[in-house]
């Protein structure tokens, strides 16, 4: 019985206590039943459990349920999530299938193989919970905190509650520090009551009868597939066989991780490459492949060789992302510079965090690109330089004319940047100055990997044209007839006096043009009624180039009876109770350039364009915003507006305008699931009177526009 084990601590911590020994194994020992909510499981706990499980499941008969809340970003959660939502699809449950095989096939196969034995002998039931806004708050907090529950057959339960995940770097001594409470039901008061209060709530959840909780089983092919896995195994003879293997604590936590997040192929590929390059590199990954958490493996590498990571972002949002993930992920105590966070500049919080020398719980400085650039940051990490490791998102504004003052100063030793696009467009000098401080790039992983990796959603594109009114077409055809001037002036012996910057600035002004035609939101309106089905659930994100016609689609939406939400920096509300509604319940948000870099929307089903872009990293980051997976999203659409003519000629002004605008339209089409649109785009170019020929020869190419950094 459980009361045979003594008195519990109130309270065990992984830095000062064995957990597995001390707590989980003798009450799994003693227990006929184990209920645990947990945001993470894998089957390698088993190394940790083996002799206990086998006493639980041989001699007690005992039974257990694991109700998992996935994160999503892994790509185990996101196949059972696919599998769970649409049981009833051959194609999605052979995935899954296929993922079990892989696992099997792992030098760890023997855990999930003592898995599968065990859902099969009726042991183990696994469900997933999808929990939304609407939940109750202590629902909430029993996914978050990680409840769980001993039960033996005397009526006796052990309750605990706390950071720990169901897997063996949860668990393990060698992991992260977590901790747990500990509340024994026959201590009476207090205890007693909340082992009642999560024994009720849990049975609640299980069975789905908890508002904003979905609850999913596995899917009837899965289940069959596990059968056949398990199939003539002895569950003694493999939990004995697990006890006897050699694999050590070491070599399982040597499986490349972060805060229990395996890490896919492709990231392991990038940490193996950054390392093997002295710790430096840039990674050129797809938008929503994960580059986030390959950066916090590379930053958890830097922290093991005793340096202390600066993470530097191009937003406050994206300051907020960051600290959530490192406190999740690292475990770090964080200091946040910039967004409000204003204390560090004059109490010297940064240097005193670099100073720090082996701390229990390791630091991370996590700061905006404008308040990194500024002379109080440098004063305090300059110094201590040598013992910092800097991660960089969205690596390519650090190589602007106003930032990149940071690299000649920053001699940090291990150096890590992030981007779908690391290249700054025609820029080569910041370009250059932004490879050369990280030396390189060490790993590509583009748009086709990813979609042929599963990681992101295969996506529809169908793209739609407007023209330019007569006004518009005027202010083209006058910006035309300079810059034709202007560039003619640059390549002159003057060149250098000025002429490349009203170059510049002419081009983005022509650029602005056709973003904010007039014809675009009539257009976009009309798209939106006609397809929008917000019973459906649908997400719709709608890119505008500046709060006029952000203004102006809103208004349009209204007109039509379709509600919308704003989404930019300057915003009344906030922000983030947008996104969170947004999540909730579906819609439509209209929002400017702020969407662009790193804010997380995977549920996110469809997108319009209204903001045409010439510079590659914007549409890629458009693009690779919508195609992020998510429960319940197969498939994501993206709408594009073009600023097309009915024709034009070689020498017309609004070639330019064709070849940018086809450029892009032909980018987004070219790994599509709508084939046929790349022959649309075809069939237009050649209706405008253009060689077909000729459309082989258009490139990417685009000027790098360093708004504010939270524009």
């Amino acid at each position: 019985m459980l009361t045979d084990l003594g008195a519990f601590r109130t309270e065990y911590s992984s830095d000062a206590n064995d957990i597995a020994a001390e707590f989980y194994n003798p009450c799994l020992g003693e227990s006929l039943a184990y209920d645990r909510i947990t945001g993470f499981f894998s089957s390698t706990i088993f190394h940790l459990t083996w002799r206990a499980l086998g006493r639980f499941v041989l001699s007690n008969a005992g039974h257990m349920r694991l109700l998992c809340s996935p994160r999503l970003s892994e790509r185990d959660a996101e196949g059972l999530l696919y599998g769970y939502q649409a049981r009833d699809d051959e194609s999605l449950s052979q995935k899954l299938c296929d993922e079990l095989d892989e696992m099997l096939r792992s030098p760890r196969g023997d855990t999930a193989r003592l898995m599968a034995a065990l859902i099969a002998a009726g042991r183990l039931d696994v469900r997933l919970a999808r929990v939304a806004e609407i939940a109750p708050a202590q629902t909430k907090r029993m996914f978050h905190d990680k409840v769980g529950l001993f039960f033996d057959d005397a009526g006796n339960t052990v309750g605990f509650r706390g950071s720990m995940n169901e897997s063996f770097l949860g668990l393990s001594t060698l992991g992260h520090v977590e901790s747990i409470d500990v509340w024994p039901s026959w201590e009476g008061g207090r205890d007693a009551e909340r082992v009642r209060n999560a024994t009720a709530r849990f049975d609640r959840l299980w069975s789905g009868g908890i508002r904003g909780v979905e609850v999913f089983a596995l899917p009837e092919a899965v289940s069959q597939e596990i059968e056949r896995v398990a199939e003539g195994v002895n569950l003694e003879d493999l939990l004995q066989r697990l006890g006897n293997q050699s694999t050590s604590r070491e070599q399982i936590v040597r499986a490349p991780a972060v805060g229990g997040i395996e890490l896919r192929a492709h990231q392991r590929r990038a940490a193996a490459a950054w390392q093997e390059n002295g710790l430096r590199g840039l990674l050129s990954h797809a938008t929503g492949s994960g580059k986030t958490v390959t950066g916090l493996y590379c930053a958890q590498v830097m922290i093991e060789q005793g340096l202390t990571p600066i993470f530097v972002v191009p937003s406050n949002l994206l300051l907020d992302q960051w600290a959530r993930q490192v406190k999740e992920l690292l475990g770090c105590r964080v200091v946040l510079c910039g967004a409000g966070n204003d204390r560090w500049s004059s109490s010297g919080l940064v240097r005193a965090a670099l100073e720090q020398r082996s701390p229990a719980v390791p630091y991370a400085v996590i700061a905006v690109l404008n308040s990194a650039v500024t002379p109080a940051f440098r004063s305090q990490v300059r110094p201590l330089a040598s013992r910092v490791g800097v991660v960089v998102d969205e690596v390519h504004r650090i190589g602007s004319p106003q930032a990149r003052g940071i690299l000649q100063w920053l001699e940090a030793p291990a150096r890590l940047g992030l981007s779908a696009t690391p290249e700054r467009a025609n820029d080569p000098e910041g370009t250059k100055l932004t490879f050369d401080y990280f030396g390189g790039i060490v790993d590509r992983y583009t748009l086709a990997d990813a979609l042929e990796d599963d990681v992101l959603a295969p996506y529809v594109y169908e793209p739609s044209w407007v023209s330019l009114n007569d006004h518009e077409q005027e202010d083209w055809e006058r910006l035309t007839t300079q810059i034709r001037r202007l560039y003619a002036m640059s390549q002159g012996a003057s060149g250098a006096d000025g002429h490349s910057d009203r170059l510049k600035m002419k081009l983005i002004e022509r650029s602005r043009i056709a973003k904010g035609a007039a014809a675009k939101i009539p257009k976009a309106a009309e798209i939106i009624a006609g397809t929008y089905r917000p019973d459906a659930g649908q997400k719709w994100l709608v890119y505008c180039d500046d709060q006029d016609q952000l203004r102006s689609m809103r208004d349009a939406l209204k007109d039509r009876g379709i509600p919308s939400w704003e989404y930019h920096s300057q915003m009344a509300g906030s922000s983030e109770s947008t996104l969170r509604l947004f999540e909730s319940n579906g819609g439509i948000i209209v929002a400017i350039k702020c969407l662009d870099e790193g804010v997380d929307i995977p549920s996110a089903t469809h997108a319009l364009i209204l903001s045409s872009s010439r510079n590659p990293r914007e549409f890629i980051q458009r693009r690779g915003r919508i195609l992020r997976r998510s429960f319940g999203k197969t498939i994501a659409t993206l709408q594009d507006v073009l600023v097309l003519p009915e024709s034009v000629t070689p020498d017309d002004p609004t070639i330019s305008l064709v070849f940018g605008e086809l450029a892009r339209a032909l980018q987004f089409a070219e790994w599509s699931l709508s084939r046929n649109t790349v022959s649309r785009l075809e069939k237009k170019w050649v209706d405008l009177g253009l060689p077909l020929r000729q459309l082989d020869e258009i490139r990417m190419a685009g000027i790098e526009v360093d708004d504010d950094v939270d524009g």
